[in-house]
């Protein structure tokens, strides 16, 4: 079959913070914006390859739970984490390639859009950016189980979206996490 690959950083600070996420959310997260990439060129999600960059000060524990997070999530997308590769860093950085299966398809790329396309939406709109809205606010500890702080932490793309919507003819894909305005523009 034909595969799609894509490759998205996670850096501390920018993407994500350890006195907000744990250690498994930071894995989900990484997982999922990977896999939901490939899912949004109409790719069954397949695998992933992660490189971690870390201080030597960094708890194994932490790794460890990263670990559980990535393969937790790729489980729900029907993925594996196959390989990678680790360095040191003065702060984590995890790159995380994705692979995808087409099943012998055409990827749907968003270059395939045009003036007058139905635009459709799988999933929620909003909930990641309002969460961390919340997180932002500086109310995180009382704030740990809120639903939309939850979705910012571990969001939950629609995997079969994207290869069901490719079966059924769209001409362009694209994941929105940037937000639906910002990715319209792409």
């Amino acid at each position: 079959g034909r595969v799609v690959a894509t490759t998205d950083f996670l850096i501390e600070g920018r993407h994500f913070r350890r006195d907000w996420a744990s250690a498994a959310d930071v894995g989900h997260k990484a997982a999922a914006r990977s896999l939901a990439d490939c899912a949004a060129m109409g790719a069954e999600p397949s695998a992933l390859l992660v490189a971690l960059a870390a201080p030597p000060d960094l708890p194994v524990s932490w790794v460890r739970e990263l670990a559980e997070g990535l393969a937790a999530e790729c489980a729900r997308g029907g993925a594996h984490v196959i390989g990678g590769d680790t360095a040191r860093a003065d702060q984590v950085v995890l790159a995380v390639t994705g692979l995808g299966d087409l099943a012998g398809r055409s990827p749907v790329l968003r270059s395939g859009a045009g003036p007058g396309d139905l635009v459709a939406v799988a999933g929620p709109l909003g909930h990641a950016a309002a969460g961390l809205t919340l997180l932002e606010t500086g109310l995180e500890a009382g704030l740990a189980g809120d639903p939309l702080v939850q979705e910012h932490l571990r969001p939950a793309p629609p995997y079969d979206a994207g290869p069901e919507a490719a079966g059924l003819g769209a001409t362009a894909m694209i994941d929105v996490s940037d937000g639906l305005l910002a990715d319209l523009g792409h």
